[in-house]
This record gives C-alpha cells, sequence and structure tokens, in this order.
C-alpha cells in the first residue's frame, strides 16, 4: 500500500492541476427563413424543431390563460405572426419552416438547400406547388450579403435586398429592389452591446421614414417591449414569459393595442 500511495498523489495532483476544458455553449439563431427576420431570438442549446402556437387570451380567476386557436384572418388583422413550424440542421441552419392555420394544415412551406454548411437558396411550397425560390449570397466574411426572390414557372425575379452587416456580423442595413432592380426602400438597423436588434426603420422609396420599431429585452434576451410606429399610429405591444430547462420562453402573453394573446412553443433538441 505504501508503494501505491505516491503514485496515486501524484496522478490526483496532477489531474487537479490540469485545466478541464469549458463546456461546449450551443447557440441557436432564430431569424433569417423564420417568421422572426426583422425582430431575431438568440435560443440556447442545439435546437433541432420549434413549434409556435397562438391563442385568444381570456381571464380565468383573474389569471390569463389560453382560449380557442388564433384564427388566419384574425392574425392578418393585427398583422400577428402565424402559427408555425421551423426545423434546423445540427449546424444551425434552418431546414424548413411550414406556416399553419389553426387546424394546423399547411398554409406555405419553405425548404433549404444547403451547400457548405451553410443555405445558399430557400424554395417555396404552396398547396404542393414549388411557386417561388430565393437564393442567398455571401460576402468574404461568411455573412449574408444579398437574396434575391423569383417567382415560377417564368423564373422572374420579384425582389432582391442588399445586406449590410457590421464588423460583428450584426446586420446594419437592408437595401431592396423591385422586379426591374429600381430601389424600393430600406431598412437602417440599430444593435445595442450585446447584439440584439433595438429596433429599425423603414425608408420608401422617396426616403420618407413609412414604418419604425423599437425593441426592449429582458435578462433573458427576449423582448419584453415592442414599439410600431407608422403615419396613421402608434402600436405598442408588451410580453411576459415562462421558460423550460434551457431559459428558452414556452409560453407568452402578450398584450397588444387592449387585446391579450396567449402564444406556446414546444422545442425538440440535439443529444
Amino acid at each position: 500500500m505504501n508503494k501505491i500511495f505516491p503514485m496515486l498523489f501524484v496522478v490526483m495532483i496532477l489531474a487537479t492541476g490540469c485545466p478541464q476544458p469549458e463546456p461546449e455553449v450551443h447557440k441557436t439563431e432564430f431569424g433569417l427563413f423564420t417568421p422572426y427576420a426583422f425582430f431575431p431570438e438568440i435560443l440556447n442549446g442545439k435546437v433541432k424543431e420549434v413549434v409556435e402556437k397562438n391563442y385568444i387570451g381570456i381571464e380565468e380567476e383573474g389569471k390569463i390563460i389560453k382560449g380557442e386557436r388564433l384564427t388566419v384572418a384574425a392574425r392578418d388583422s393585427i398583422s400577428w405572426t402565424n402559427d408555425f413550424k421551423v426545423v434546423y440542421d445540427e449546424a444551425g441552419n434552418v431546414l424548413k419552416s411550414i406556416l399553419l392555420d389553426e387546424n394546423d394544415e399547411n398554409i406555405q412551406k419553405s425548404k433549404s438547400t444547403i451547400e457548405d454548411g451553410r443555405v445558399i437558396k430557400n424554395e417555396s411550397i404552396r398547396d404542393d406547388t414549388l411557386n417561388a425560390y430565393t437564393s442567398i449570397t455571401y460576402d468574404e466574411a461568411g455573412q449574408v450579403s444579398k437574396i434575391e426572390r423569383f417567382g415560377l414557372p417564368a423564373d422572374t425575379l420579384l425582389w432582391s435586398v442588399s445586406l449590410l452587416s457590421d464588423e460583428n456580423g450584426n446586420f446594419k442595413e437592408w437595401h431592396w429592389t423591385d422586379w426591374s432592380r429600381s430601389p424600393s426602400g430600406k431598412h437602417i438597423f440599430t444593435v445595442n452591446q450585446e447584439g440584439l436588434r433595438t429596433g429599425f426603420k423603414f425608408y420608401n422609396k422617396d426616403g420618407e421614414v413609412a414604418l419604425e420599431q423599437a425593441f426592449t429585452y429582458n435578462e433573458m434576451g427576449f423582448l419584453t417591449k415592442q414599439v410600431i410606429t407608422t403615419e396613421e399610429e402608434e402600436s405598442v405591444s408588451e410580453y411576459e414569459y415562462d421558460y423550460d430547462e434551457k431559459n428558452n420562453w414556452i409560453k407568452v402573453i402578450a398584450t397588444t393595442n387592449g387585446q391579450t394573446i396567449v402564444t406556446e412553443r414546444t422545442y425538440t433538441y440535439f443529444e
């Protein structure tokens, strides 16, 4: 025993003295090619699938609970995002995004083509027919720099947008052109020190501000307040969340212009 002990002691010292590798932290961007392109989220973990559904909020015993599913017509009337399912690969690329109606039937589906670990094409399918696609171009830093949308079957240019990023990869400006490649407007974004988008202004082709949005976040990095301003009105939405074990939100109670909406999410994660 006395002969073995010194060796065990040395092994223990070496083990405790060697720096241990930090656990790998996975994040999944929830933005381009999803319904959250203009107010992206950074999700915790390696997400495989996200499903989001919206309900009318009703009050019961002093609490807000979900009522009936919000219909497509109701969503359109208040400019609310559609219900959807988004599927990722292990690298965090969006493989497909499916918009759902209140009966979980597909409204529209998009699927991506992945090359060299990134999305280079995104096809849009409605009523089982491929009706449009987008082509994606990247700059030398690997950031998306241009997106062009084409209609089928004539393969006609519908619109394009040039995307400018800062040195940290955050989008700063989007410049839009129409089918004739004439300028049709631009988005100017603001970003905070954490890389979260704090708002944007949309300028029409005449250089006038047609839409402005401002975003406020909580300590988890999710929206707590959104203010939308147009020439006609100002709309304010506020959000309260419940979270899963990875601190991704699974339920939000939103109040917008006097209306309450309950939104629920379910996630599937890669192991």
